[in-house]
């Protein structure tokens, strides 16, 4: 119970015992006339206490039991839920109230100094956790997967390629990378043709040469196999003369003077320049994009998205590194903001904006969520509810009830005395 209804009641209750008492007096002191100014007193006074507290209890409940006009609250529930709504949204929450208040505040300063009286490092490192939890644990890689190759696929077709090939060419030839890159192309050379393989493929394409030679003509055939016949043609040992001149031809190839090293510079560095006319740039454009019609990246990306997504599901060194990092770039990005006040400027206005295109819009939603609100109460929670908002004023009342109605009785003791 309150102070002042505490108060109240001992007002009340003191009231009551003046009254007892004043009687008391009367009856051993029947012909006395101030005993007679008290009685009249304390009637008066208990008079206004009770009939205040009549009144400010039928507000509520039904005081005594007195059916009549009384608990008044729950009998009209409806009309006084609609009254508050109606109050909370066009009086003390109204449109013009709102954007008053707004104007006269900065919130992204609010914001600022909430966040730097708050430790919120860790409330924003325990976000970022729990929502790549999540995300892991509802995403669909192939989904992912899917989407990513989409993406990437359509940034890579509006970017065209020529100007990075030129950036290329050009740091190669700068930095002379280009012999590099040419030793490397004759490094591989001389590995494949070294291989056996190499001499098998030179022996069967000297057979095919062979077998279309004989299927010319009649005289073709015949001479080509009295050749064979008479040893005048060795496949086997044309081949293996072939594939050690092809060996040789590729070992002199590591020469930095050999004219194919030198066609090879000189090449490069006119590649740049034909890469500037617009037959190139679409020539390379239109294999970029027939490379990439043509290449599936859906599977690979899965698989790479479904041991991702398994990494951050649950703790591991993994996903503890990407919280740290994401929880210091947004820590960097913040610091950032906070020291950029053109910046800040932009998103008070924008935020404010904002907020009063909401109110603007959805303001009716004010008086229905206070309409529903109440409705969820029971009578005896609506009951508290507004004596805890207005309980001190009715308590009041009924002190003042009594106290006035002591004044009367005074006024009305001195009348009777003279």
């Amino acid at each position: 119970m309150k102070t002042v209804k505490r108060r109240a009641n001992a007002v009340l209750a003191a009231a009551a015992g003046f009254f007892v008492l004043a009687l008391a007096l009367k009856y051993n002191y029947p012909g006395s006339r101030m005993v007679t100014g008290l009685l009249t007193i304390t009637e008066a006074s208990l008079a206004g206490g009770v009939a205040d507290w009549f009144a400010v209890t039928a507000l509520f409940r039904r005081p005594l039991g007195f059916p009549y006009h009384t608990a008044l609250i729950p009998r009209n529930r409806e009309r006084v839920i609609s009254a508050l709504s109606r109050a909370v949204e066009q009086d003390f929450l109204s449109k013009q109230a709102i954007k008053a208040r707004l104007n006269q505040v900065n919130l992204l300063d609010k914001i600022i100094a909430y966040s730097q009286s708050t430790a919120m490092r860790p409330i924003v490192k325990e976000g970022i956790e729990k929502a790549i939890t999540e995300l892991a644990e509802t995403l669909d890689p192939t989904a992912i997967a899917k989407l990513g190759e989409r993406v990437f696929k359509l940034l890579l077709k509006r970017q065209s390629l020529v100007p990075y090939v030129t950036a290329g060419i050009s740091w190669t030839l700068q930095q002379g990378k280009d012999r590099e890159i040419y030793g490397a192309i004759v490094d591989k050379l001389t590995v494949l043709v070294r291989q056996p393989e190499t001499r098998d493929i030179i022996y069967q394409y000297l057979e095919q040469i062979t077998e279309k030679t004989a299927n010319r003509n009649w005289l073709s055939g015949l001479l080509t196999g009295f050749l064979e016949i008479t040893d005048g043609i060795n496949l086997t040992d044309a081949a293996d003369a072939l594939h050690q001149e092809l060996i040789k031809a590729v070992d002199e190839l590591t020469d930095e003077q050999h004219p194919v090293c030198l066609w090879f510079q000189e090449e490069l560095g006119k590649v740049v320049v034909r890469l500037e006319t617009p037959e190139w740039k679409r020539a390379i454009d239109n294999w970029k994009d027939e490379l990439l019609n043509r290449i599936e990246l859906a599977e690979p990306l899965s698989v790479l998205a479904e041991a991702v997504l398994t990494a951050c599901a649950q703790p591991t060194v993994y996903r503890d590194y990407v919280v740290d990092w994401l929880t210091a770039q947004a820590a960097s990005y913040w610091q950032q903001f906070k020291d950029n006040e053109a910046l800040k400027n932009q998103a008070e206005d924008y935020l404010k904006r904002l907020i009063l295109k909401v109110v603007d819009q959805e303001h009716a939603l004010i008086g229905k969520i206070a309409s529903r609100a109440l409705n969820k109460l029971s009578d005896e929670e609506l009951n508290q509810f507004i004596e805890d908002k207005a309980g001190e004023d009715l308590d009041w009342i009924r002190i003042n009830g009594v106290i006035i109605g002591g004044l009367v009785g005074v006024g009305m003791a001195i009348f009777r005395l003279f």
